[in-house]
């Protein structure tokens, strides 16, 4: 049996950033501090903005409190676009699409305060993979892995000569999706449905990711692999 993989590139930025507060001890502390978290990917449109309520160490609960009523904006070259809200503390603007090399910023206001994070998208590299296609053969359950399934890895290469952080994600885009290891069908539950099978790497300082065949791919059919360039705050 045949197993086959496709690769794309894109680029994600996260935005994390916190309200200001005075505080006295972080065991005790009741406040209304606000957490903005975002994920701008280039190419794409803005829709994973999201506010929530920062939970006390302490606490026992760890209930995620969310705002949905908020009037936020992203400024990008002059213009400021409106987000709305989609419920569970997430907002987005599906007609505002993220385009390389440019600053974004994304502010609101809450309780009189000003809250606001900003990042720069830098320009999109190309990613290169040395193969698109291996074959590796139905292991049988009941059976162990034998030799003949022993592949070269794939290697994922690109430019990084200012040091930047990257991580990949690997996803099996099959809708029905049938497992290389036949044992592994024998762990699932009585009419429980095959999930497609994905992984991600570290974020780390690289230009060169080898992906294991027999250790990091499960299943057969199409793959897609994504190479992320990420901020530090990210990593």
């Amino acid at each position: 049996m045949k197993l086959k993989i496709s690769f794309a590139i894109l680029q994600v930025f996260s935005i994390i950033i916190f309200s200001s507060c005075e505080q006295d001890s972080i065991s005790t502390l009741e406040t209304e501090t606000l957490v903005l978290e975002s994920y701008l990917f280039a190419g794409q449109a803005v829709d994973s903005v999201r506010v929530t309520k920062s939970i006390i160490y302490s606490q026992e609960s760890d209930t995620i409190v969310t705002y949905d009523d908020l009037d936020i904006k992203i400024e990008v070259d002059g213009y400021n676009y409106d987000l709305i809200t989609i419920g569970n503390g997430f907002y987005k603007n599906p007609s505002l699409i993220v385009e390389e090399k440019k600053d974004y910023k994304i502010s609101f206001e809450h309780n009189e305060v000003l809250i606001w994070a900003q990042t720069y998208v830098p320009q999109v590299d190309l990613a290169t993979i040395s193969s698109t296609e291996i074959n590796m053969e139905k292991i049988e359950s009941g059976t162990p892995g034998g030799p003949s399934n022993q592949t070269d890895p794939i290697e994922i290469t690109w430019e990084n000569s200012n040091g930047d952080y990257y991580y990949v994600l690997v996803e099996n885009m099959e809708q029905d999706p049938e497992y290389i290891n036949g044992n592994l069908e024998d762990l699932l539950e009585e009419g429980e449905e095959i999930r497609r099978f994905s992984f991600r790497s570290e974020p780390e300082i690289m230009d060169l990711y080898a992906i294991d065949t027999r250790r990091e791919i499960q299943q057969f059919g199409t793959h897609r692999v994504i190479v992320f360039h990420v901020n530090p705050e990210y990593a």
